[in-house]
């Protein structure tokens, strides 16, 4: 399965690439879905990120772990710029991610959202950069504040930031 489709040098849009089964296990929310059924919450990882696509106008690509098969790449409802990889059952979702950082003509353009040591030390190895899903949650918060700060400019309204809908527990500073 090849990937090098996933980025366009002439557009040169930032690439975020988020490790789904890292991101599932890490968002306690997610997290408790996924014990009940694992299907609705990668569905609802994929909805949850839908704003940081639209709104940073970025490629947004996340990375299943597959159960079985040869793996799939698809568009998530349809968004351009928005695709969602199963791999296969014998790469897995860390070697999707590692054979696209080696793959890249312009890793520097590229960002993986994951807390795995080894995904994110290839990242570095390679010239991408990462960020934890921590991160991930506040720029997701922070995309979202701007988006409705945007609107409520348009309809001539007052704005203030949303609180953040997701419970989301604080890690201390030496973990990073």
């Amino acid at each position: 399965m090849r990937y090098l489709f996933l980025l366009n040098p002439t557009k040169m849009q930032e690439h975020l690439i988020i490790d789904g089964n890292n991101a599932l296990h890490a968002i306690p929310d997610l997290s408790k879905e996924l014990a009940k059924d694992r299907n609705m919450a990668r569905d609802s990882l994929l909805r949850f990120l839908e704003p940081i696509q639209a709104g940073e106008n970025c490629l947004l690509t996340v990375v299943f772990d597959g159960r079985g098969g040869k793996g799939r790449v698809y568009q998530h409802e349809g968004i351009k710029n928005y695709t969602v990889i199963y791999s296969s059952s014998v790469q897995g979702a860390d070697g999707v991610i590692e054979r696209m950082l080696l793959a890249a003509k312009y890793p520097e353009r590229i960002s993986i959202a994951t807390n795995d040591s080894l995904i994110r030390n290839c990242a570095y190895e390679s010239g991408a950069s990462t960020l934890r899903i921590e991160e991930l949650i506040k720029k997701l918060d922070s995309v979202i504040d701007r988006t409705r700060i945007r609107f409520n400019q348009r309809q001539g309204k007052k704005s203030g930031p949303l609180p953040n809908k997701i419970s989301f527990p604080h890690f201390k500073q030496e973990d990073k």
